[in-house]
């Protein structure tokens, strides 16, 4: 009998989704699952779905929210993290701490994790928001106007691990706090950790993506090629790992795909001009967001062949969440957008308030950035980025849950739309 793997590949994905969507599962995060993968395997979401609810902060939102039972909890650069209820957004509770939060949640045996720009890594009680414990880094630091995230936790086995911006990769004991290994990188470490069974495999500022035992000892490091203007070949952004393979992106205008099991090359996409974003997975194409190539790619995942690049209007820094067949994302204009992976084309479904009011400043009327900018900004790139958050930029990874998708912005708020 003929055993076609496309027919394993279906299931335990399907698999995986389910799994993903049980509201007391453990380990619930950025993307999901510990993979990263970002999948369900279908939801019922409208084709030009409406406001469901909205809730403000006072403070831009990069993190990502994270749905676990009646609870949608998300960090706010107002330093506050907040737990709101799922059908109407109020708040269930919130928790203050001493500096920005840019990084989503994990949940696991009753406590959720996330790193905060104080140097702290938090761990609080799901329910009622009470602190359990803090651990300290050597304090976070900033790359550069683009380096919007911190890492976001993930856990396994009663251990979290994450990065930090003093150069190091850590594993904390989920229910102590205290240190079990720290591991050097020659750069911030920013990216969020990657895990299979026995693996954390995660990318640094540095130019090496890194693939450690669960005991901290390196197993093989990984150098991207680097480019002109970025020569590092900084990685920013998480991975995804499926099968026997880890996708990546870099700064360097590559997405890489190596063997998990010892480092070596399966295949580089180029993409000229442009950082690559965040991967995803749907089927067996690899769904990556990007930045200055206005654009999302789908590649084959077996050799990293383009299969289909339709246009957004501006740069995407989080990554696409898949539903079946459809991937969701949103940009720097504000915009939310659907991926139809299977015919290749973008459409816009949602548009936030501050888009509404702000967008035609950086956007004519055919879609296109104005013409104007490069006069008005004077090439001052860093202020023309800055001014773009008037549009309510969305970061986020959004998060499915049946027929809702959770979100924040920058204009400060987190919306639920369906």
């Amino acid at each position: 009998m003929m055993f076609d793997r496309r027919y394993c590949f279906c299931f335990v994905a399907l698999l995986s989704g389910l799994i993903a969507n049980m509201s007391v599962a453990s380990g619930q995060q950025l993307g999901r699952s510990a993979d990263r993968l970002n999948y369900i395997a279908a939801a019922e979401i409208r084709s030009q779905p409406t406001e469901k609810w909205k809730f403000q902060t006072q403070g831009q939102l990069y993190a990502s929210p994270v749905v676990f039972k009646d609870k949608v909890i998300v960090g706010s650069c107002d330093s506050n993290l907040y737990a709101l209820d799922k059908i109407n957004g109020k708040i269930i509770w919130k928790y203050k701490t001493g500096g920005e939060i840019r990084s989503t949640v994990a949940i696991d045996s009753g406590l959720l994790y996330f790193v905060c720009s104080d140097g702290l890594l938090y761990a609080l009680s799901t329910e009622t928001g009470q602190k359990r414990w803090t651990f300290a880094t050597n304090g976070e630091r900033k790359k550069d106007a683009w380096d919007y995230f911190h890492s976001s936790p993930t856990i396994s086995e009663g251990i979290v691990y994450f990065g930090s911006g003093d150069n190091h990769i850590y594993a904390i004991n989920g229910k102590t706090g205290e240190l079990s290994w720290k591991f050097p990188t020659g750069g911030i470490v920013h990216a969020s950790p990657t895990l299979t069974k026995d693996r954390v495999m995660i990318g640094s500022f540095d130019g090496y993506f890194y693939c450690l035992e669960k005991n901290g000892k390196l197993r093989w490091k990984f150098k991207t090629v680097g480019e002109r203007y970025f020569p590092k070949g900084e990685i920013q952004f998480h991975a995804i790992t499926a099968d026997s393979s880890v996708y990546f992106g870099a700064r360097d205008f590559n997405v890489y795909a190596l063997n998990v099991n010892d480092g070596t090359g399966y295949w580089i996409y180029h993409q000229p001009g442009s950082w690559t974003g965040v991967p995803s997975l749907s089927g067996e194409k690899v769904i990556v967001t990007m930045s200055d190539s206005y654009s999302i790619l789908a590649l084959e995942k077996i050799h990293g062949t383009k299969l289909a690049e339709p246009a957004v209007t501006l740069n995407t820094f989080s990554s696409a969440a898949v539903a079946g067949s459809n991937a969701f994302f949103g940009s720097l204009d504000g915009i939310v957008y659907k991926f139809d992976v299977a015919k290749g084309t973008t459409m816009p479904i949602f548009q936030t308030e501050s888009s509404k009011r702000n967008r035609h400043l950086f956007v004519d009327g055919k879609g296109k950035l104005r013409a104007d900018l490069q006069r008005k900004y004077a090439d001052d790139i860093n202020r023309l980025f800055t001014d773009y958050l008037q549009m309510g930029s969305i970061f986020s990874t959004i998060w499915i849950e049946q027929r809702t998708l959770y979100f924040g912005a920058a204009d400060g708020a987190v919306y639920a739309i369906e």
